[in-house]
């Protein structure tokens, strides 16, 4: 895989993860316009870690607020950590029970197109929260919707931001509350599929289709795209744009289907 590809495809990771366009989707989609291959676990580990660095630089006050907090054991901090707990176990059960018929999703383009198409509706259908200005609190039932939105992204051409906030602002947060969650209750899913990734490539070197270097680069590559990408997203939802993102992923899911 030549050093131009590999940069593209970390710009393409950094941008989708938190834009709500779908990350895996849209590298499948790149690997085909590029033709070249899937980037392999080794490579895809590097750039897992370029996206959690931009997420955590983002929310850097937030995170480590949480982190004294939960410390310290005083009870808001826990209960945000119980939120993020229970948000993941959707994905977790999804991805157990449908695991096999996931991965092979990744081998149709065309399967991807159609979810992309579909991820785009949802995201037209947040609009429907815009008008209603609803910020109610977080609890147990919101960060379970939240989780349900992001076990669907599981699949690739439905975006886990996209899904989880939408599935937040549909159940009556805020678009502050409803991207912050979003965001931090990424880490650990980010995380995770960093780690299954290692194992998978045996270390961070094992298996890299490029040379360390180069690997290195587009972690960078991701980490400040991926930045770039969640400031977007939080400024778009504050000034109830957030829909507008799902007119994309229409357009883009059709004209993959009908040109690749």
């Amino acid at each position: 895989m030549q050093t131009v590809h590999v940069l593209i495809l970390a710009a393409v990771q950094g941008l989708t993860e938190f834009l709500p366009v779908s990350s895996s989707g849209h590298l499948v989609l790149a690997q085909r316009v590029l033709d070249v291959q899937s980037p392999g676990p080794a490579l895809e580990l590097f750039l897992h870690v370029g996206t959690l660095v931009s997420v955590c630089a983002f929310y850097r006050r937030r995170l480590l607020a949480l982190a004294a907090s939960f410390f310290r054991g005083e009870r808001a901090g826990w209960l945000y950590a119980a939120w993020i707990a229970v948000s993941a176990i959707p994905a977790g059960l999804f991805y157990k029970t449908c695991g096999d018929r996931i991965d092979a999703v990744y081998d149709s383009h065309r399967t991807v197109a159609a979810l992309l198409v579909l991820n785009g509706a949802l995201l037209l259908l947040s609009a429907l929260a815009d008008r209603r200005k609803a910020d109610k609190p977080l609890g147990f039932g919101r960060a379970l919707a939240m989780g349900v939105g992001q076990a669907l992204a599981v699949l690739p051409g439905v975006s886990r931001s996209g899904t989880s906030i939408s599935a937040g602002r549909l159940s009556g947060l805020g678009p502050k509350t409803a991207a912050e969650f979003s965001f931090v209750m990424s880490v650990p899913v980010i995380a995770g599929a960093a780690v299954l990734e290692f194992l998978a490539a045996d270390g961070p070197s094992g298996g890299l289709p490029v040379p360390a270097g180069t690997a290195l680069a587009a972690t960078a590559v991701a980490a400040a795209v991926g930045w770039l990408a969640l400031r977007t997203v939080v400024r778009m939802l504050e000034r109830g744009a957030f829909w507008t993102f799902g007119l994309y992923c229409v357009a883009a899911g059709a004209a993959a289907l009908l040109f690749l």
